[in-house]
């Protein structure tokens, strides 16, 4: 797989997330600067990639690339937890152990990173392995 294929697949699966308007999905290096919205839930979404690795030989190298998804949450601080962990919940169950081909996520985990500039944030990290 190209690193292009992997990004439109794991993009289209954030697309097809219903649980959260895709107004409020911040995507990365998009035309138009992303404002976040002034009530309510949003998020930031990221492809993060590791080093590929040869994972066999046969006619030709077979290369495996890993990485992770990395999806923000954000909620307006003071606002609670209970909504922004639902999100997450719901990421979670969205993207763990979802296979399209020779694309496949693993598991996934939820890292409270706390309040910072007036937001409240959890990050739902997913790993994938492509190939």
């Amino acid at each position: 797989m190209t690193f292009e294929s992997i990004r439109a697949l794991l993009t289209a699966r954030m697309a097809a997330f219903t649980g959260l308007e895709q107004s409020r999905i911040d995507y990365p290096n998009q035309p138009a600067v992303f404002t976040p919205p002034d009530t309510g839930l949003w998020a930031r979404f990221t492809i993060q990639y590791a080093t590929a690795f040869m994972a066999g030989m046969a006619d030709q190298p077979y290369t495996r690339k890993p990485g992770q998804i990395s999806i923000q949450c954000f909620a307006r601080e003071r606002t609670g937890t209970k909504a922004i962990t639902e999100l997450a919940d719901a990421l979670e169950a969205h993207f763990a152990y979802w296979q399209s081909g020779l694309l496949e996520c693993a598991e996934a985990t939820q890292v409270v990173a706390g309040e910072f500039e007036g937001f409240y944030q959890i990050n739902v990290n997913i790993r994938f392995r492509a190939g």
